[in-house]
């Protein structure tokens, strides 16, 4: 290459040397050129002027020859033709004509008028020739004497015109001619010597430029010569360089691809699997598509464990339907959405669980708008900062700017955010729902209630919810695509550990949060990098080894990639230290995900319990603060704050690098030395409550590890009572105990301290269906209820050989279940050595009414005394604890009033009406406005607002829900709202309250004793000394001491009734105390003071059966709907209100009195009216012992209050926890349980009755022989439905049908062991059944059994009928009076009839009875029936239920009925008597020797099923 160069160069200086000789030459001929051109100019300057003085002439001449023309233009044939035509023209014309010849004719002899009319006798010819004159004459073909022979004519005074025009206008036009072509000539003929002069310049010219041109082709030719010299050396200079240039260039190029293969080398072999990988996805890409695509749109609705089953499910389908797919895929994810993405998802405030990661990817993959459901307002928080960039905009649904906004963002492409919807989409944005565009012109367009919108591709729609549990129709979640951003336990355990570790080791998480931030931007980075440098690449052109400016691009990528290369798997190895560091104080995170979890499921239970996620972290932080032990300084940080810390500035590397090292080193944590001397503070206070100052100076050391696992116990103990007492505080009483049994059965389990199945077992606490027959000496203390359930428990490990030894040691398990408290006394044998939880199951199979006081012993011994024993109410803690953002809903009791103590205790601090810093307001008709004024004050102003009895506002708390939404960003900081409302009995899940408000507030359930001193307290405080003022004698206000008395101790007696049940409603499920839940309240009680008042003012004699009716018929009766609970009512006052309630003796003289005759309870005589104070001391001091028996009520009734209580406590744990531990393993399992229970349950359901063969064998239709159709055709329904639903179950689980709400509603039942709605609503209306499926399963065959035998052969009624096996026993009862009336031909309205017990058992009865019939299957509850004696006893202790033998149901007339020495018993078909769901079935005569007001009292009453046995 060098040699070349230098030969190029010799070359090129040859080259230049002759150019220059050339180039001498050349300029020698130039000169002489010059001098040619220089003449030659001055020629053709010459030439010029003349030639333009020629033109000016002929230029003049030119109006002439138009003037010419245009006086020919006047000629026509047919005036030629006249003219011509004339045989003497008029004078002056033979003139002009006489011209015309001499200028056409060149002036001929013969001018006259003849030789004229022979010149135009062809008149065409003649105007042509005249036409073409001008063309002659500049020819130089007209002869001057043709010319001079006309100018005499000319001269004569007729050649005008003017003159001519008159006699012809043919003359005329040619006198106009002849004179301007005459004139023309006289101009051509003047310019014809200046043309020949210039004729003669231009041939001198041409000869100068003849010269020039021989000259300048002279010069041409040597410039030629050197221009071609001149390209010659010019090639010869480029070559030389050329060669120079490609030299260097291929120098270059060789470093540059040295560089770009050094650059690229480790990309090379990626890129080359990458290639690979995506040649090998081209292959499955059909599955894999088919896999994302399917997760996109249909696993949004669900948790996380439900996806991980679909998408389990789906990629087993597709792998054995043989779909081309990714091997050994796992998760769409992949497929969808890389690192890079989800890292800047982490950046923005999305949790970077798993869950979180699987929403941010169906959302940004989904066509349709998603539709969030964002209880913890997690996914919100992301979507406000990922889509700040698209100018969000954040609405309301059905706010007043919804429609305007809406229409401008879709205009504008912005993005959209409906927060806080309910249940239902404005119909008005429907078409923007379902994407309804349509194109008109060029544009899309969509409608919005009346008006065209202009549609723009980039709108974006998202629709957000608070509500945890939505219940949309099928078109909004067809149109949408539903989402659930509900946390889940393990993404809300990291960030509560978030939480945790930034309270104990500030400098850790923050080191952490910096990690994350480096490695969040590290990742991507590098996948900006790798794209660009892919990018670079594939647009470069022309040859990639010379773009310089490229390479060194690739070269700066490809180092800064390498570096965060190595940055990165520091960061994470180091990340790896840090986390061990932080998982040290997970188990405190652990805890406290599943407090919130536990507290999030409390709304199974009531609709009260409603909780969100940032109110519990509140309370969370406030534990950890409390923890004795740890820093001082309080910092309160939301778990907002730290997810924004995420997205912080990077600081720098190395810097956190070797902090980290530095923090990862200490293996415990850290403590202050004064901490440690401190460390004895009692739980769950806190240090900064003492008084004592702590130094901000504080120092703080490395905790070993045996203090670090003290702390974190401590942690552990203070977070948990925290939120637990939290919770307890807005509990109604009768949850407390669930609750807590919830929580600590939920720590053993995670601790593994319990067993899972033994878990399982106590929560079912099965029983059963056929155990093996009980001996006899067992029989004498245990029933047949509690055999089953010894029966059942033998399938658990370790209870095996319970029953035999029952058999064994019989004595010894008596002795033990006969006592009082049998969970506080040791169990027989090596039963006694078992654990606490152990003995739990032996206790709730043989004494289930002490369950709920074991499980009380049980949480104090493992959780403490405090978690059992709760503080009172005060109203200071609650106010510190709460803020403007959080307010105080107080649950409304009868006797209760909130507003009263919040008074009290704000007048203490400085608020008060007068002031007008506190405001009260009884919610009603007409108060929104003035509520809503007073909420707007005080938000701005500050204040507290008590809103008392909201719930009677219904349509307004909407109004309220946002006004204290909007407190919460913005109201004065010392603004306070309370509000009470009345849960609605019954209904406990109804929604009285918004959700969002209940999850925000914090929650009182003061709820008032319900024992009989408090109520009789509350009662008598009712009423005051001066009210007795109003009667005018001391007669009177004695006797109106004494019955008020009497009436409080009933009011006292109705409330506290309540507690031993009311049927289907708040109460424990059972009907011992009343049938239905009755709001009795002081209205009632003060109202009767006022009747008692104005009664014994009014009459001179007390009249005790009035004031009986007014109390009991009118007042208090008006609440009551049920007849044998207002006979209750009635009878306690027929008992209470009378005479004998008054001392004897003169009611006016004191001294004359004796002691009342009455007890108003066992031992408990009426008191001596002497004045109120002495009345209220004999409350306080007098009063027995809180039991059953001071209602009129046996004491085991309290026993059958305690097995309700227990029954409805696990069936609440296993609603609450979703069916005890077993139900925490995968969907697979808990399906194939189901499909286990199915096909047993189809393949033991009989086939229906044929009920045209059983008509067919009829031979008379007797009443009995109609009900017996009539239950055959129930049953033939029953059986009916059960088949259809249950093989339509089957067709669900099998995919071949969608599954609706009733095939989910049978599953869940079958699941759970409990009777399905519709199957129970095809026996019976009750909603509420006693019996388990499997329970219910066998009394459906046992009820088939007995139509079966029924129905066979003629239709003979059995010898004795299970009456409980009918669907409507009350029509057999009337089929026995119309048998008997009819047989006596009697009307059927004088038929009653009374039963008698008989002595035998069923199987005694071998024919029919001999009048009426036999029934069985009836038991008693509240009493015994002693077979002795045959009447009714008090029962046995222990004994709730007693079988009763054969009874015989005997028709009697009106006449000859009687309920002398009877008692008229209800019959109820379970322990929940009568309510609005199942009606009373009947009324049976039962011997007493008692009064029958006492077993009026008692509740005694016959059941048709034995819910204990059940």
């Amino acid at each position: 290459m060098a040699l070349e160069v230098e030969q190029k160069v010799a070359n090129a200086n040859i080259f230049a040397e002759q150019v220059g000789v050339e180039k001498e030459k050349v300029n020698a001929e130039n000169e002489s050129a010059k001098v040619e051109a220089d003449k030659c100019a001055v020629i053709a300057k010459e030439v010029s002027e003349k030639q333009a003085s020629c033109e000016r002439d002929l230029a003049a001449a030119e109006p002439l020859v138009a003037q010419a023309e245009a006086a020919l233009d006047t000629l026509n044939k047919k005036d030629l033709g006249e003219t011509k035509s004339l045989k003497k023209p008029p004078p002056g014309v033979d003139d002009i004509t006489a011209v015309v010849i001499i200028l056409l004719e060149g002036n001929p002899k013969d001018k006259s008028w003849g030789a004229a009319q022979k010149l135009m006798n062809n008149v065409d010819k003649f105007l042509e020739r005249l036409r073409g004159y001008k063309a002659v004459i500049d020819q130089g073909q007209v002869a001057k004497k043709t010319v001079e022979a006309c100018r005499s004519y000319l001269e004569l005074p007729h050649f005008n015109k003017e003159i001519i025009y008159n006699k012809s206008r043919a003359a005329a036009g040619l006198c106009e001619w002849a004179i301007n072509i005459v004139k023309y000539y006289d101009v051509v003929s003047e310019v014809e010597p200046k043309r020949q002069e210039l004729a003669a310049a231009n041939a001198k010219l041409q000869e100068a430029n003849t010269l020039l041109a021989a000259v300048q082709q002279k010069v041409a030719e040597l410039n030629a010569k050197v221009e071609e010299l001149e390209k010659q050396f010019n090639a010869a200079v480029e070559d030389k360089e050329a060669a120079i240039k490609e030299s260097e260039r291929c120098q270059l190029k060789l470093q540059l691809a040295n560089r770009l293969i050094n650059a690229l080398a480790s990309e090379g072999e990626r890129w080359a699997k990458t290639v690979e990988t995506l040649r090998a996805n081209y292959d499955v890409l059909t599955g894999d598509m088919l896999l994302a695509a399917a997760f996109v749109s249909y696993a949004g609705p669900f948790t996380s464990k439900f996806r991980a089953g679909l998408i389990k499910e789906w990629i087993k389908f597709l792998s054995d339907k043989g779909a081309p797919m990714t091997e050994g895929i796992k998760d769409p994810l992949s497929l969808l959405v890389d690192n890079a993405i989800v890292a800047s998802w982490v950046r923005q405030g999305l949790p970077s669980d798993p869950t979180s990661v699987q929403n941010g990817t169906i959302l940004t993959n989904s066509e349709r708008w998603p539709l969030m459901m964002d209880p913890q307002l997690q996914g919100i928080v992301w979507i406000k900062e990922r889509e700040s960039k698209n100018n969000l905009q954040v609405i309301r649904m059905g706010a007043d700017n919804m429609t305007v906004v809406m229409e401008r963002a879709i205009e504008a492409g912005h993005s959209v955010l409906i927060e806080n919807m309910g249940e239902s989409i404005d119909a008005v944005l429907n078409p923007v729902i379902t994407r309804s565009t349509f194109k008109k012109g060029r544009n899309m367009y969509v409608k919005i209630g009346d008006k065209d919108v202009e549609y723009n591709k980039n709108f974006r729609l998202f629709l957000h919810t608070k509500l945890s549990n939505p219940h949309y129709p099928p078109e909004i979640q067809a149109e949408t695509t539903l989402i659930n951003f509900t946390v889940t336990e393990q993404g809300l355990e990291d960030q509560l550990l978030a939480l945790v570790v930034n309270k104990e080791r500030p400098d850790l998480e923050e080191t952490k949060t910096q990690l994350i931030i480096q490695n969040t931007e590290f990742t991507i980075k590098l996948k900006q990098l790798e794209d660009e440098l892919l990018y670079k690449l594939s647009t470069a052109e022309g040859d990639i080894t010379e773009d310089v400016a490229l390479i060194e691009s690739l070269e700066e990528s490809k180092r800064v990639a390498t570096e965060i290369s190595e940055k990165v798997v520091e960061a994470r190895d180091t990340e790896v230290a840090i986390n061990d560091s932080r998982n040290k104080y997970r188990p405190v995170a652990e805890r406290g995900a599943m407090l919130f979890f536990l507290l999030n499921s409390l709304n199974k239970i009531h609709a009260f319990y409603q909780y969100s996620l940032n109110a519990f972290v509140t309370v969370f932080s406030r534990g950890l603060d409390l923890a004795p032990g740890g820093p001082k300084k309080k910092e309160t940080v939301t778990l907002r704050q730290l997810q924004k810390r995420v997205s912080g500035n990077a600081e720098d590397f190395n810097e956190v690098i070797k902090k980290a090292k530095r923090q990862s080193s200490n293996t415990g944590g850290r403590m202050s030395k004064r901490t440690t001397a401190q460390s004895g503070f009692t739980a769950g206070v806190n240090p900064s409550m003492t008084g004592e100052t702590i130094a901000e100076e504080e120092e703080e050391t490395d905790m070993t590890p045996d203090q670090l696992e003290v702390r974190i116990g401590n942690l552990l103990d203070t977070c948990t009572f925290t939120v637990f007492n939290y919770t307890r505080r807005g509990l109604f009483d009768r949850d407390k105990l669930i609750v807590l049994t919830l929580l600590t059965f939920q720590i053993m389990l995670r601790e593994g301290k319990i067993d899972a199945a033994e878990y399982d077992a106590l929560c079912k606490g099965a029983r059963s269906p056929a155990p093996p027959p009980i001996t006899d000496d067992l029989s004498r203390w245990m029933n047949e209820g509690q055999w089953a359930a010894v029966d059942a428990l033998a399938a658990v490990p370790g209870f095996g050989s319970l029953s035999k030894d029952l058999e064994k040691n019989s004595d010894e398990w008596y002795n033990w279940s006969n006592n009082e408290a049998p969970e506080r006394a040791t169990m027989p044998g090596d039963w006694g050595r078992m654990n606490d939880f152990k003995q739990l199951l032996l206790l709730r199979s043989l004494r289930p009414d002490r369950v709920t006081n074991a499980l009380q012993r049980f949480c104090e011994s493992i959780m403490g005394a405090r978690y059992v024993n709760q503080d009172a109410f005060s109203p200071q803690a609650v106010v510190e604890e709460s803020s403007s953002a959080t307010p105080i809903f107080f649950i409304l009791f009868p006797g209760y009033s909130p507003s009263k103590e919040i008074e009290q205790y704000a007048r203490k601090v400085g608020k008060t009406v007068e002031t007008g810093n506190l405001t009260l307001i009884s919610m009603g008709q007409g108060q929104e406005g003035p509520a809503e004024a007073v909420l707007d004050k005080y938000m701005k102003e500050g204040g507290w607002v008590f809103l008392d009895n909201v719930h009677l506002m219904q349509g307004w708390i909407p109004r309220l829900e946002r006004k204290l939404e909007y407190a919460a960003e913005n109201a004065h900081k010392d603004f306070r709202c309370f509000f009470s409302a009345e849960p609605i009995n019954g209904a406990p899940h109804a929604k009285i309250i918004p959700e969002s408000i209940l999850q925000t507030c914090i929650k009182i359930s003061n709820e008032p004793p319900s024992d009989m001193k408090s109520n009789m307290r509350r009662a008598f405080a009712a009423f005051t000394p001066e009210a007795e003022d109003r009667l005018s004698t001391m007669t009177k206000k004695n006797a109106y001491k004494g019955i008020l008395f009497g009436l409080c101790f009933y009011h006292s007696l109705l409330l506290g009734r309540k507690k031993f049940g009311t049927g289907i409603g708040t109460g424990s499920g059972s009907g011992l105390g009343f049938c239905r839940n009755y709001s009795f309240n002081m209205g009632d009680l003060t109202t009767c003071g006022d009747v008692l008042i104005n009664y014994l003012e009014a009459y001179e004699h007390i009249p005790w059966d009035d004031l009986r009716y007014m109390f009991g018929e009118v007042f208090y009766g008006g609440h009551i709907t049920d007849n044998m609970d207002r006979r209750c009512c009635t009878t306690y006052l027929q008992v209470l209100i009378r005479p004998e309630i008054l001392p004897g003796g003169q009611l006016a003289d004191a001294s004359s009195w004796t002691t009342p005759q009455l007890d108003l309870a066992p031992g408990f005589k009426a008191p001596l009216p002497t004045s109120f104070d002495a009345l209220h001391e004999y409350i306080e001091n007098s009063l027995p012992a809180e039991s059953p028996v001071v209602y009129g009520m046996h004491p085991n009734a309290e026993l059958s209050l305690l097995t309700s209580l227990g029954e409805t406590l696990f069936k609440t744990i296993t609603l609450v926890s979703g069916g005890g531990a077993g139900s925490s393993g995968g969907g697979g399992a808990g399906e194939a349980a189901v499909r286990s229970a199915l096909k047993d349950y189809m393949e033991r359901l009989p086939e229906p009755f044929v009920m045209l063969e059983i008509e067919q064998r009829i031979k008379e239709k007797t009443p009995y022989v109609v009900v017996a159709l009539q239950e055959a055709t129930r049953m033939n329904a029953l059986l009916d439905e059960m088949r259809r639903s249950m093989e339509e179950l089957q067709l669900g689980l099998d995919g071949a049908l969608n599954m609706s709400d009733k095939m989910e509603a049978l599953a869940k039942g079958i699941a759970t062991n409990t009777v399905p709605a519709l199957w129970m609503t095809m026996m019976s209306t009750r909603i509420q059944e006693v019996f388990s499926l499997l329970g219910w399963y066998q009394d459906v065959l046992k009820r088939y059994e007995q139509l079966a035998a029924w129905t066979a052969g003629n239709l003979v009624t059995p010898n004795s009928v299970w009456l409980s096996g009918l669907f409507n026993p009350k029509a057999f009862l009337t089929a026995v009076m119309q048998t008997y009336a009819r047989a006596n031909k009697l009307p059927l309205d004088v038929m009653m009839f009374v039963t008698e017990v008989t002595t035998k058992t069923v199987e005694q009865v071998t024919e029919p009875a001999p009048l009426g019939c036999y029934v069985h299957g009836c038991v008693l509850e509240g009493a015994r029936w002693d077979k002795e004696e045959g009447v009714l006893k008090d029962s046995l202790p222990n004994e709730l239920h007693q079988a009763l033998p054969v009874i015989m149901v005997k028709p009697v007339t009106t006449e000859q009925y009687s309920l002398e020495g009877y008692y008229e018993c209800p019959v109820y078909t379970n322990m929940q008597r009568a309510n609005v769901y199942s009606p009373i079935v009947s009324m049976f005569t039962m011997k007493t020797v008692d009064p029958s007001h006492k077993w009026t009292l008692a509740s005694v009453a016959i059941l048709l099923q034995d819910d204990l046995a059940s």
